[in-house]
This record gives C-alpha cells, sequence and structure tokens, in this order.
C-alpha cells in the first residue's frame, strides 16, 4: 500500500461505510485539461475516509502517479495534515503519494506547493476550514485564506464537494475517531456526498480575494444545507 492512500480509503469506506452520492455527473469538470480545485467541507478525522475513498471508487485517485496504463480518470493532489507523516503505518501509505503535507501552525509552504501544483495544470484538493473543531450542527465554518488565494493567483474551475454526517462514523480526537470508526463495520452507517456544480473561473476572475472567499464559502454552505436536508 506504500503510496496508495487512496486505495487504502477507498477499501476502508465500502467497509465502514454506505455512502450515497449525488451529483456524480459534475466530475467530469475534472476530466479537462487544465488546473482545476476541489473544495470540501470538515467535520471529522475519519471524513477523509468518505470523501478520498469515493472520489477514488469513482476514478480520481490519491495515489502516487502510475508507472504505466494508469486506470485513473485522474490523479488528485490533497492538502493534507503533516501529522500523517508521523505514524509509522500512515507514513507507509501516503509516502508517495500526491498529499501536500501542511502543518497546523504555518500553512506557507503547503500553499507554495499547491499552487505549484495547480501552475502544474493538476487538481489540488482543499478542506478550506483547516481543521475540525466543529459546531453542534456540523454546518460548514469560516475558512483559512489559503483556498480563496489558490482560486485568485490561478484561472481555475472550482469544484464543491459536501457530506453530512460524517460523526455516524466517528468523531472527536484522532484516536477516539478511529476507533469509532473501526467499531462500525458490522452497523456500517449511511453518508451522504453531493458533488456540486462546479464555479467557473469566469465567475471568480473579478472578485477580490475576500469576495471570492465569501462567494465559495456560501457554495459550499448552500451544497451541505442540500446535503444534510438528505439525512
Amino acid at each position: 500500500m506504500r503510496g496508495k492512500p487512496g486505495s487504502f480509503l477507498a477499501m476502508l469506506a465500502r467497509r465502514l461505510t454506505k455512502i450515497e452520492i449525488h451529483g456524480q455527473e459534475n466530475l467530469a469538470v475534472l476530466e479537462r485539461p487544465g488546473p482545476a480545485m476541489i473544495v470540501v467541507n470538515h467535520t471529522t478525522v475519519v471524513d477523509v475516509v468518505v470523501v478520498v475513498g469515493t472520489l477514488h471508487k469513482l476514478g480520481f485517485t490519491v495515489d502516487g502517479p502510475c508507472e504505466t496504463n494508469c486506470p485513473h480518470r485522474r490523479h488528485l493532489r490533497p492538502v493534507g495534515t503533516s501529522d500523517m507523516w508521523n505514524f509509522p503505518l500512515a507514513k507507509q501509505i501516503v509516502t508517495g503519494s500526491g498529499i501536500i503535507p501542511t502543518d497546523q501552525h504555518d500553512g506557507r509552504s503547503a500553499y507554495r506547493a499547491a499552487r505549484a501544483a495547480l501552475k502544474n495544470n493538476e487538481v489540488v484538493l482543499m478542506y478550506p476550514e483547516g481543521d475540525v473543531k466543529i459546531n453542534e450542527q456540523a454546518s460548514p465554518r469560516a475558512w483559512r485564506p489559503g483556498t480563496a488565494g489558490l482560486a485568485k493567483s490561478v484561472s481555475m474551475p472550482v469544484l464543491p464537494i459536501a457530506h453530512h454526517d460524517t460523526r455516524r462514523l466517528g468523531s472527536g480526537s484522532v484516536e477516539r475517531s478511529i476507533l469509532q470508526a473501526l467499531s462500525k463495520i458490522f452497523r456500517r452507517p449511511r453518508i451522504h456526498l453531493m458533488i456540486g456544480t462546479p464555479v467557473p473561473a469566469s465567475a471568480l476572475a473579478a472578485l477580490d480575494p475576500k469576495q471570492i472567499n465569501d462567494y465559495l464559502e456560501r457554495e459550499l454552505t448552500s451544497l451541505w444545507q442540500r446535503v444534510s436536508s438528505l439525512t
């Protein structure tokens, strides 16, 4: 599994959850040439299983580059916590993958790496809230500035993806969330994942970073409201 976190998380997603996917046709925007960015709400550590595992199943993987005969529709470059490199098993899985590590206290190097990936016509996946300090409703919270900065500096479509309620799988600390998720293997809670309408680059071109942030934040919040009404 070295360098194959997408494959690993897709396997976990199959065993731990029942995922209802909505708006799958909107993923077609990621197959167009050029850069693109995915923005996802973040409520618990284990929602990564749902999002990244599902995207892998649909052909969009965070696994490392394929050497030959690539079976994927496209490879993704998610920005994820550098803590994954601190645990032996996680380190083995993510090393060599497309994940861009970020420090919770200083995201400048991750921002530069994400911008470089976009300039190289890659797809970057962002969790704009930056942490999982959720509110009672688990609704999207205020974004950190990096996502809007990337959308301002690179002309590209932005694809919102929202899910609800991944807390059924696990919540709290990293250890607690993982243990709760593993305990659900025989119950497999149902979680809804909605892929929204892409925001074209033209809709953001004339906006400043704060306006871009507000625009995209509203799009993701609206999408979350739709998917949360299904549960």
